[in-house]
């Protein structure tokens, strides 16, 4: 270490007031630190406005800690919104633990049902057609002994589901829809060679199977029946489809004739027969109409059949308006809000495989329309 002479000093004190400390340092040959320690024992103090080395260690360690200090209240703040956010689910949770009831009282007055009718859409029973499982890749089976044990089931049914549905209506009035192809007949020359009744006999059979159902549900139930018929396109007597005389040259439409007859004396049965192919029933002032569906024409489009009948039940409403328009002929069971489209009896075929339909088990529709509410009720029949 250089020793400090009187020279030396005596520069140190002269200079110190306006040199800097390095210049001091370098003019004395001696390190920065040296002339600040010998300047501090000499007592010798720098205006205001210089700043010396330690002078700027220090304010550096000052910055640190203050950015130091900054960062921790960030950190402490970001800890504290997630400690507030953890506290508010904890909350929710605890808030929603809390199970808070209250009673329900009935609306109804004096316990009154309100009234209704029920409606159910018998069609497409095709009984004499067979359906040999290995045509259907298994998924279906079908001749007379199997149509006889689906249309007891499905009057069955129907009994059953009105004793249930009584317990939330009063239903007085049952409308029976008889929409057609009850038999399959001779239209095609497949259905010749295939069918195990001649028409005229398959005709006789269904109308057994009907009139035995329609007795079944005057035993079971005590509902009145108003039965609107349609002929379909398979009961025909002719080759091609006839339109003005298509009621004349039906065996459908003598079977309900028959039927009329037979039940004539019981004031419960009611059968509305006419030689339009669209029936109209009113029901609470609501207007429903009937027809098999073979006036509806579709080409498998990919939005099934809801187009074509849409299209149809806009132009028959310009004539005459109706709510429901309920029908059968294409085997498939479809609730469109303003109508209602049948399945079948006879279930999946060769046919159906051909036309590439898609599978549906046997169905018929039921449906319960209330006074107020219209129709409230809509379910299938799966048989």
């Amino acid at each position: 270490m250089k020793k400090w002479t009187e020279k030396d000093e005596a520069f140190l004190i002269e200079k110190f007031p306006s040199w800097t400390i390095i210049a001091i340092a370098k003019a004395l040959g001696r390190g920065v630190e040296a002339v600040e320690r010998k300047a501090r024992r000499l007592g010798l103090k720098k205006p205001e406005t210089e700043i010396s080395i330690s002078t700027i260690r220090d304010d550096v360690q000052k910055i640190i800690k203050k950015e130091e200090s900054a960062n921790n209240a960030k950190k402490l703040k970001i800890v504290t919104q997630e400690l507030l956010l953890v506290e508010k689910e904890r909350d929710a949770m605890l808030g929603v633990g809390r199970v808070e009831t209250y009673s329900i009282k009935s609306k109804e007055k004096d316990g009154k049902l309100s009234s209704a009718t029920a409606v159910v859409l018998a069609s497409d029973w095709h009984i004499e057609e067979p359906v040999k499982k290995s045509q259907v890749n298994g998924l279906n089976e079908y001749n007379m002994t199997i149509a006889k044990e689906r249309s007891e089931k499905f009057f069955e049914v129907v009994a059953k589901l009105i004793k249930v549905h009584k317990k939330e209506y009063n239903i007085e009035n049952l409308v029976l829809a008889l929409l057609g192809d009850f038999i399959s007949g001779s239209i095609h020359d497949d259905l010749m060679e295939s069918n195990l009744l001649p028409p005229t006999v398959a005709i006789w059979e269904a109308q057994n199977l009907i009139a035995s159902g329609i007795e079944y549900l005057l035993k079971e139930t005590d509902v009145n029946l108003v039965i609107p018929c349609s002929s379909g396109n398979h009961g025909r007597t002719t080759d091609k489809q006839r339109v003005s005389t298509e009621y004349g040259n039906s065996l459908e439409i003598l079977m309900y004739h028959q039927m009329e007859k037979y039940f004539a004396g019981n004031p419960r049965v009611k059968f509305i027969i006419n030689d339009s192919y669209l029936t109209y029933v009113n029901i609470y002032g609501f207007t429903c109409r009937f027809h098999h569906g073979h006036a509806l024409k579709y080409g498998g489009g990919i939005g099934g059949i809801f187009i074509p009948v849409f299209k149809a039940i806009s132009q028959w409403d310009k004539s005459k308006q109706a709510d429901w328009t309920f029908f059968g002929h294409f085997h498939q069971l479809k609730d469109g809000g303003n109508f209602i489209s049948n399945g079948s009896l006879i279930g999946f075929n060769a046919f159906a495989v051909k036309i590439k339909a898609d599978y549906e088990k046997p169905k018929q529709a039921f449906c319960i329309i209330d006074e107020e509410r219209g129709m409230d009720v809509v379910r299938k029949i799966t048989l």
